[in-house]
Formats: C-alpha cells, sequence, structure tokens
C-alpha cells in the first residue's frame, strides 16, 4: 500500500486494481519491497548505491516491506501453467524501496518506451519526466539522470 492505494507486485511488475482486473502500473515511489529483479544494476549517485532497473531507482532500507499473502488459488494455477518465478535478488539485511531517479545516476541502459527530445540543441531521453543524457565512458555510452531542461531557471 503507498498512500493508501493498493499495489501487487510479483517478479518485479507492479499492478493495481481497474474495475474487475489488475493492470500494470508504474512503480510507485515510495513502495517498499523484499526483493529486487535478478537484473538489477548496481549504479551510484552522490556515492549513494542505487538498484536500477528499466526506469526504477531502489534504495536499500530498513522499512518494512508489505510480503504478498499466500494465496493457495494463485499456487494451484502456478503449478498448472509451468511457468517459473521469476529470479529475485532478496537481502536478508534490508529490503528495497522505490525513489524517485536521482539527478546524477550514471546507468548502463536507458528505460524501454523513452522519447527522444531535442532542447536547446541538445538531444535528451525522457521517460515519465525524468531527463536522461548520454554520454561516453571508456568507450561506452552511458546515460546519466540530469535536471528537467524545461524547468531551467525557476
Amino acid at each position: 500500500m503507498v498512500s493508501d492505494t493498493p499495489y501487487y507486485y510479483w517478479g518485479g511488475t507492479y499492478y493495481a486494481g481497474s474495475g474487475s482486473r489488475y493492470v500494470v502500473v508504474n512503480p510507485p515511489v515510495g513502495a517498499v519491497v523484499y526483493a529486487v529483479p535478478a537484473p538489477t544494476t548496481v549504479v551510484y549517485a552522490d556515492s549513494q548505491p542505487y538498484y536500477y532497473i528499466d526506469g526504477t531507482y531502489y534504495v536499500a532500507t530498513d522499512q518494512e516491506a508489505n510480503l504478498p499473502e499466500e494465496n493457495p488459488e494463485y499456487e494451484e494455477t502456478q503449478e498448472d501453467s509451468g511457468q517459473d518465478d521469476p529470479e529475485m535478488i532478496e537481502s536478508d539485511e534490508h529490503n528495497y524501496e522505490v525513489v524517485a531517479p536521482p539527478v546524477g545516476a550514471t546507468v548502463p541502459y536507458l528505460p524501454e518506451e523513452d522519447e527522444k527530445k531535442t532542447i536547446d540543441e541538445k538531444t535528451y531521453y525522457v521517460k515519465d519526466g525524468t531527463y536522461y543524457r548520454a554520454f561516453a565512458s571508456d568507450g561506452d555510452t552511458v546515460y546519466m539522470v540530469v535536471e528537467d531542461p524545461t524547468k531551467a531557471g525557476e
């Protein structure tokens, strides 16, 4: 539950109720989970480690995670489907909290479905209001979270 809205989390994907069904939603800032997807990459901003995956940033936290309730019907359906649970990273020492993208974080890839924009003759990649700039680093292209250039001088 985040801001009185119930969310469901499975395999790195967040769901919210919509009528009589559930829909995939963006990870809500403030959500605390017990595990993150295995392909998560550790990145840094101001020497703070963040766990990054496809535009979502997590930090280690001592806050309690909302653990999923046992659901025997789900277990039966899952067993019948032949689908395996996604590989996740868990820690005995902490949980993970979704945070806003930190300015200065450098990531190895852009989130899916980003939009390319040119502002003041500079190219930005934008996803859900987060702006990224491409940079060369040791022969690779990396992307840094930057301030929103449309709000410069506010």
